[in-house]
């Protein structure tokens, strides 16, 4: 129109235009803000490996002094160098066990004392039956008493130790061992140094000091000549060799057993279902064999009363081939069930929920239970099709067997299918009252079953989620949702 200015009808537009560009302006913050963190917690991981492979390559660097030296007092020096130069306590001690006393005596130490403080630490001995020390003889990895420890008996070996926090690793034997590592602080220095602490970091760093060090004790300190120090290294070697492949023989026997154990699980599910899929059949092939029954009777009374007409023979005859396609059609629906799969294929999800419904779908009319299905789109999944069958059919089992017995009015079972996150999801949900909260984390656990021994062998839904998480690498779960109950499978 002529009296339009316009200037006007632009106004929309561009203020359309600047709320999109704030929009995205906060959605940029929202993702740069997202990025940050992550970009943290990354900075944090890297932190914690360039520590890790720092303490790594310090220990190669130890390993490689201490084997090459038959010097067993070189050993102890070492170590308790190590523990204050690389991982930061504030004095280390090494006691070794003297067999003549049956103690403990101080025969190596580092760190900052005093010289009053040395002479005490180096004159300290322990003996192997004291209270403190009994958790070594019963298999214990270490001893750890913190700055705020309440335990008397780690409490009074303080003061011997001159650490107000400490650990302890034996090293050579756990029973009675060879000697032991004390790494730790005193109260006035403790904050310039590392924190004794049942950390990760702490327990890694320690532990694997240890183990290298009692090690090297085995192979020292136990055995008096070189010679037979190395045949007796050759021969622990060979033994946790032998041992690593007993473990490894053990593991592969039992992943094959599980793997076999969850074939068999299937299998009995599948067997379970057979007798259900027998029942179905009887259903739906019910009214078809009435049907086939009236048709000859039909043709019976008709050629008695009035004779046979070609146009009668036909029209029957026509009818009756009608049913017997539909029972044949039903027969290689559950043919079709029972057909093992041997690889992956990529199926649409639709189709096998048509093929399972009609499976069902005399059950679900004899006790009156209506279906809907909501599909958005046309997701397929790569995987097993008569086993994503038989996981439809055990769980629309459960549904009709919950609407049963919870005596539902107007009896329903939902079913979605759609896209989600790049995952096909197809959820199940019924109006039975839902799954009681007390059972709902047991339900997946195999032979877990609300129905009795008589009527259920509770593997039927750790069969779906066997066959959905470990089959198909996608997800099974439950929830209660409005008036029932709502599975939910991603894949």
């Amino acid at each position: 129109m002529k009296g339009d200015d316009p200037t006007t009808s632009r106004v929309p537009a561009k203020e359309l235009s600047i709320d999109m560009l704030l929009r995205e302006k906060e959605e940029l913050s929202q993702q740069v803000k997202r990025l940050i963190k992550a970009e943290g917690k990354l900075y944090d991981s890297q932190q914690e490996l360039d520590v890790q492979l720092k303490e790594y390559k310090e220990l190669y660097e130890l390993n490689r002094r201490l084997s090459g030296t038959f010097d067993v007092e070189n050993i102890f020096r070492e170590t308790v160098t190590y523990v204050v130069q690389h991982l930061e306590y504030e004095r280390a001690v090494f006691l070794r066990r003297s067999e003549a006393s049956q103690s403990y005596l101080a025969c190596a130490l580092d760190g900052y004392y005093d010289p009053a403080e040395i002479d005490l630490v180096t004159e300290l001995e322990i003996a192997h039956d004291t209270p403190c020390l009994s958790p070594l003889s019963a298999g214990a990895e270490y001893l750890i008493c913190t700055a705020d420890s309440q335990r008397q008996e780690m409490v009074e070996l303080r003061a011997r130790l001159l650490l107000n926090e400490y650990f302890i690793y034996p090293l050579g034997s756990h029973s009675y061992p060879h000697a032991l590592l004390v790494a730790g602080n005193s109260a006035e220095n403790a904050v310039f140094h590392r924190k004794v602490s049942e950390s990760r970091g702490s327990l890694l760093s320690m532990g694997n000091l240890a183990g290298l060090v009692s090690s090297l004790i085995v192979n020292k300190i136990l055995l008096e000549k070189r010679e037979r120090a190395r045949e007796e290294a050759k021969r622990a070697e060979e033994k946790y060799r032998l041992l690593n492949e007993v473990l490894e023989q053990r593991v592969r026997e039992a992943v094959d057993e599980l793997r076999q154990k969850d074939k068999i699980m299937i299998l009995q599910g599948r067997q379970a279902v057979m007798g259900e899929m027998l029942s179905n059949i009887a259903h739906q092939w019910r009214q078809p064999l009435n049907m086939v029954a009236l048709l000859v009777q039909d043709l019976q009374m008709t050629s008695k009363m009035q004779g046979l007409s070609q146009a009668c023979i036909d029209s029957t005859v026509k009818r009756t081939l009608e049913v017997l396609n539909q029972m044949s059609k039903t027969i290689d629906d559950f043919r079709y069930f029972f057909r093992p799969d041997k690889e992956k294929v990529e199926f649409p999800v639709a189709e096998i929920i048509e093929k399972t419904l009609s499976l069902l779908q005399g059950s679900f009319n004899i006790h009156g239970i209506r279906t809907e299905v909501a599909q958005t789109g046309h997701p397929v999944i790569n995987g097993y099709p008569t086993e994503f069958v038989q996981v439809l059919l055990n769980i629309l089992i459960n549904a009709r067997d919950a609407l049963t017995a919870s005596h539902t009015l107007h009896p329903l079972v939902s079913i979605k299918l759609f896209t989600e996150g790049g995952k096909t999801v197809v959820s199940i949900s019924d109006n039975a009252g839902g799954v009681p909260e007390e059972i709902r984390d047991k339900i997946f656990e195999p032979y877990f079953t609300t129905k009795g021994p008589e009527q259920g062998t509770g593997i039927g839904l750790f069969m779906c989620k066997t066959i959905i998480e470990k089959n198909m690498q996608g997800a099974l779960s439950v929830r209660n949702v409005g008036d029932g109950a709502e599975f939910r499978i991603e894949v």
